[in-house]
């Protein structure tokens, strides 16, 4: 054993002066194993999703307010809850889910202004953001200030009112909770809703689907979705990556100061190339988000 790990971690003679941990053609296999490690979660997922899942916390009244404090903060003033835009946010979603499809029109080329007219609501000027998979509502609004598309939306100095829908079920097979943000202004006096949150709408996959049912009988705007798996799969991910790449950075620096204290010479030294590599990996790491927008 001790050999073992002397030839895996300590640079020697017997291993040409290179810990075998930091081989390159090692340092593959840790890529192999890291891709097949995210294909197991995936299976597990599917098979245990209470167990192995995404952790999900959304809530429309945090959606709210940090919406309109992203408004405030620029002098804009804040956005009324509109329960007619909440219906239309909401069939938006569901209808998302029916027709398996991941856009702002929908396979027949129904418009989010389409679903907005649906609900009632009769607007002057309207927009809409789409989000899937964030873990969290902040998430979602730092996701749309980050995009320019989406932050012109949410900044809009000609929008009075906003809608929101929360909606978790099945797209594209995938597990998914769609975010679905409508904005308006009308020549109609605002609806303010506020009534106490209620639970997320569950979708069903699209195999079991039931007609989408009209606006005003899809769920309030104060919906939310919070799931709290027994191991969260995105915090998982990073801390085995980073263990492994924490591991093999500091193989690498004891290298260097093993082959700088002995003053070994040796041809083949790709320390630097190797420090470079593992930086881009984890800054890369830094920034995977599963959630995505349109």
């Amino acid at each position: 054993m001790t050999s073992f790990v002397k030839h895996f971690f300590i640079p020697y003679s017997g291993n040409n002066h290179r810990a075998k941990a930091i081989h390159i053609d090692v340092l593959f296999v840790y890529l192999l194993l890291l891709i097949v490690f995210q294909n197991g979660l995936k299976l597990g997922h599917k098979i245990f999703p209470d167990v192995l899942g995404y952790a999900t916390d959304i809530h429309v009244e945090q959606l709210l307010s940090g919406t309109n404090q992203k408004r405030q903060e620029q002098g804009l003033s804040p956005l009324n809850l509109n329960s007619e835009l909440s219906a239309a946010a909401a069939a938006k979603a569901v209808d998302m889910f029916a027709k398996n499809y991941w856009a702002h029109n929908n396979p027949e080329g129904k418009t989010p202004w389409d679903f907005i007219v649906s609900s009632g609501y009769r607007y002057t000027v309207a927009g809409e953001n789409l989000a899937k998979n964030f873990g969290n509502s902040g998430g979602v609004v730092d996701a749309w200030m980050a995009s320019p598309t989406h932050r012109d939306n949410l900044l809009k100095e000609s929008y009075r009112d906003v809608g929101f829908a929360v909606v978790n079920g099945v797209l594209n097979g995938e597990e998914t909770t769609l975010v679905v943000q409508m904005f308006g202004s009308s020549t109609a006096k605002p609806v303010v809703q506020a009534p106490p949150p209620v639970a997320a709408v569950e979708v069903p996959d699209l195999a079991a689907q039931a007609p989408v049912a009209p606006p005003e009988t899809v769920a309030s705007a104060y919906e939310q979705v919070t799931k709290k798996p027994i191991i969260n799969i995105p915090t998982l991910s990073r801390e085995v990556a980073y263990l492994l790449l924490g591991i093999v950075m500091t193989v690498l620096v004891l290298d260097a100061w093993v082959v700088s204290r002995r003053k070994i010479v040796r041809f083949a030294g790709h320390n630097l190339a190797h420090f470079v590599f593992f930086a881009m990996v984890i800054i890369a790491l830094s920034f995977i988000e599963r959630g995505a927008l349109i």
